[in-house]
């Protein structure tokens, strides 16, 4: 049975922390769980890991198929946010090109990450047309100053949050 890296499990953890009870039953296994949870996993300085190489279109193989590169990783930026790049640049590896018997030599770029930071996982594009993306929440919202505008207009308008708009209870049209 191959061991499985602390890091992927601490993932795989916290992605299911709802279920963790049921999936960690004994007092042993969840001290095991609060363990990997503590454990600092920070969104920092890149690090260097192993990266495949792309092999290019008319070839077969790439030698190595692997190269070091400085990557981002980590997990403690926030539910909504993950470990992004934030600056690359790119370093050029010599590599041999392989197409049926023919080899080439040449170099591949890499990206390589030089500065990490947390972003937020969904963007504005999954935002409705009537909402705003809230960069700190990192999730999409009504604009404040149109609830706001709402509730000054009287008693006889309603605020419908699932539309961002104001509704008349009057006549039922609504209003900008």
């Amino acid at each position: 049975m191959k061991s499985i890296s602390v890091a992927v499990l601490f993932a795989l953890c916290t992605l299911a922390t709802a279920e963790w009870k049921t999936c960690f039953r004994t007092r042993g296994e969840r001290q095991y769980l609060q363990q990997l949870k503590n454990l600092e996993m920070p969104c920092g300085e890149p690090t260097e890991q192993l990266v495949l190489l792309t092999v290019p279109e008319g070839y077969d193989k790439v030698v190595p198929a692997v190269t070091r590169a400085s990557r981002c990783s980590g997990f403690l930026c926030t539910e909504k946010k993950r470990c992004v790049a934030i600056a690359t640049t790119t370093k050029d590896v010599k590599v041999e090109l392989k197409s049926g018997e023919d080899t080439k030599c040449d170099s591949i770029q890499v990206e390589e990450h030089t500065q990490c930071g947390c972003q937020c996982i969904i963007g504005k594009e999954q935002c409705k047309e009537h909402e705003e993306f809230d960069e700190e929440k990192c999730e999409c919202g009504c604009p404040e100053s149109a609830k706001t505008k709402c509730t000054t207009r009287g008693d006889a308008w309603r605020w419908h949050a699932s539309t961002c708009s104001c509704v008349s209870m009057v006549d039922g049209s609504s209003a900008k």
